[in-house]
């Protein structure tokens, strides 16, 4: 069987994995199945390449391999009958590979199939102790040397998002240019201060509901190759500090109480108490829920994340 599965929620996983499978192959041709057919991805793998020669297709966004709501089902199912179909005489030269961003539905056929096969790759929900071990195997494949405390601090200074750690890793080792210890203090000063700076102002802008500014920090945050996800959440959390602020004060805490139990600093007080000005409580617990739907939409594959997160900005601003 020359048909593979990838499954992930990491764009450096998914890389390696490809660059894995088509390595020796030329010839690679690319989909997207938010753009393509899955009769156009077919037509392609039975296509010979010239000379017989061997060929690799990657399709990516197969999201008919996703748990299927009622809607969607049935369109789901005639994709996998079809590439199911295609696989009774494959095309002995073309390597077929599909990447699917999030978790798959186990239960499928085709999904059952490749695993039997031994070509399903699956690397979903990286905990924070998964991501430290992987960048530490990278560091030593490197032959740098960390202490678990810098690690920590790159992790958690990137939300504990593994392509936004990986990012900030290689910078790191890059400004060393050669193997050597890489210093706690040498991270803190060079660990970008854009990244937290940019989600920071975009945040704000997006709880001002500020459009113009929003989708300018926007484009600069996906330059800066700032996940959709982490965006998403970090405005849950602006609005969920907010509701704690507010339950909190009128149950009377203290403001010392309050800072404790949030984490929070006096300007970053005094930064919610500012935006609770701005919304009603009740807006403020519709804003939750819509962000909280619009998160399980995302993650489960039903919602663009690059389109959802600009249909909310815009929705909310206007």
């Amino acid at each position: 069987m020359n048909t593979y599965l990838v499954v992930s929620d990491t764009i450096y996983y998914t890389e390696e994995i490809l660059k894995k499978l088509k390595d020796g192959i030329d010839n690679i041709v690319m989909f997207n199945l938010d753009e393509d057919s899955i009769d156009d991805v077919l037509a392609e793998c039975s296509y010979p390449s010239l000379f017989d020669t061997n060929k690799c297709v990657i399709v990516k966004n197969a999201k008919f391999l996703l748990a299927s709501k009622t809607g969607d089902s049935k369109k789901s199912s005639e994709i996998s009958d079809k590439i199911l179909k295609y696989l009774e005489e494959e095309n002995e030269h073309t390597k077929l590979i599909f990447v699917v961003n999030g978790n798959v539905d186990s239960r499928k056929k085709l999904y059952n199939k490749i695993k039997e096969n031994n070509n399903l790759y699956v690397n979903v929900g990286m905990t924070k102790t998964k991501i430290k071990d992987e960048l530490l195997k990278i560091v030593k494949d490197n032959k740098y040397t960390i202490l678990d405390k810098t690690l920590w601090y790159i992790i958690n200074n990137t939300l504990g998002n593994f392509d936004l750690a990986y990012n900030e890793l290689m910078k790191i080792m890059l400004y060393y240019s050669k193997p050597c210890e890489i210093k706690y203090e040498d991270v803190v000063n060079l660990t970008s201060k854009t990244f937290e700076e940019n989600n920071f102002k975009l945040v704000e802008c997006i709880i001002n509901r500020d459009l113009d500014g929003s989708l300018k920090l926007l484009q600069e945050a996906k330059i800066l190759k700032v996940e959709p996800t982490v965006i998403i959440s970090l405005i849950y959390r602006e609005f969920k500090l907010m509701l704690m602020t507010y339950l909190y004060e009128i149950n009377k805490y203290s403001k010392k109480d309050i800072l404790n139990n949030l984490h929070l600093t006096d300007w970053m007080y005094d930064k919610v108490k500012d935006n609770l000005r701005k919304y009603q409580v009740n807006e403020i617990k519709e804003e939750i829920i819509n962000l909280s739907n619009l998160d399980y939409k995302v993650k489960s594959g039903n919602l663009n994340k690059d389109v959802a997160l600009i249909s909310y900005i815009v929705e909310l601003c206007l």
